[in-house]
């Protein structure tokens, strides 16, 4: 049975939403760009299995959609594992699935803190957990690459082209002659294999480490975009509030503060 949690947004222990996303995107190695596409309900089924191994069936969850006919299901199958494990919390699915900002945002925190109330330190491979299924909002298409369906083929092998046996001879000489030049013929296309096959695997090492290279930059690029639109809201919020405040009531904090926000430089 699970531990139940009460939650009050009241309170300065509350994470940020980057803080959430980037905890959510970790432990699932998930692709969600920002809170209200966890509306897909994918990640809260997958924590959910997490925790409680086997209280809901992977195997049916749409791990990348955009469809809301897909959330829907995804967020009633994770409110009926909560069921399931004597949880005592009622998930807002329609407004979730609806995919704002506030009502994701407050379900994310209430779900953190039950999540660590439960969580008991466990190791668990998220990806092979759902057979390497993309995760994310949208379709698999729309991912970096290493979040993309495992559909690789396997590497193919080399072999060497059949030699073209010389014709028989009616002396030793030619029968001596024609086996040499077999001989050289087929040790000539060995080599040539062996030294494709070394290429291959040297191409597809430096393929690896440029890839690994490039989602590297992408997360960092995308934890960059994450904090600019972080503080660019706080300073709206600043913004918003000092204007509300009457003209004769603003004192010179608060000039100063409009002149730093509006500077050019």
């Amino acid at each position: 049975m699970a531990v139940n949690v009460h939650f009050t947004g009241q309170t300065t222990e509350n994470l940020s939403r980057i803080e959430l996303l980037a905890w959510v995107n970790r432990t699932l190695l998930s692709e969600f760009k920002k809170v209200e596409e966890l509306c897909t309900g994918a990640a809260y089924c997958q924590l959910m299995d997490v925790l409680f191994p086997g209280c809901l069936a992977l195997r049916r969850v749409k791990f990348c959609t955009n469809v809301e006919h897909d959330f829907l299901n995804n967020l009633r199958m994770f409110q009926n594992a909560l069921n399931q494990m004597k949880v005592n919390k009622a998930v807002p699915i329609d407004r979730l699935a609806k995919g704002r900002f506030q009502d994701n945002f407050e379900f994310l925190q209430w779900f953190k803190k039950f999540y660590d109330a439960n969580y008991d330190g466990k190791e668990y491979d998220p990806q092979l957990a759902r057979n390497n299924a993309p995760m994310g909002y949208g379709t698999p298409s729309t991912l970096r690459p290493t979040q993309r369906l495992n559909t690789g083929s396997a590497r193919p092998v080399s072999s060497g082209r059949p030699v073209k046996r010389a014709g028989d001879t009616n002396g030793s000489a030619g029968r001596k002659h024609a086996e040499e030049q077999k001989g050289a013929a087929g040790g000539g296309v060995g080599d040539a294999a062996g030294a494709q096959a070394a290429g291959g695997e040297k191409t597809n090492d430096r393929i690896s480490a440029l890839s690994a290279e490039i989602n590297e930059l992408a997360m960092q690029m995308q934890n960059v975009e994450m904090s600019r639109e972080y503080y660019f809201n706080k300073l709206v919020l600043i913004e918003s509030y000092i204007n509300e405040q009457p003209e004769d009531s603003q004192d010179g904090l608060c000039a100063k503060v409009k002149e730093i926000m509006y500077a050019s430089t």
